[in-house]
């Protein structure tokens, strides 16, 4: 649950949350489209995953 609150605190899985709810809302127009979307979808939810389940780092410096 620590790990929970303590990921809930960092800016970056507030960006994959908003990142997972905006790939929700997109709409293909047609064929191509679709296949773009896919693609899309796919880096971009795991991006998204990576943004929520990695840590932020301390900066060395």
């Amino acid at each position: 649950m620590k790990k929970i609150k303590a990921r809930l605190k960092e800016p970056s899985t507030w960006a994959g949350l908003g990142m997972l709810a905006g790939l929700f809302g997109l709409a293909p127009m047609n064929e191509a489209m679709q296949t773009a979307q896919a693609i899309g979808l796919i880096l971009g939810g795991g991006a998204a995953g990576a943004a929520i389940m990695l840590p932020e780092g301390s900066r060395g410096g």
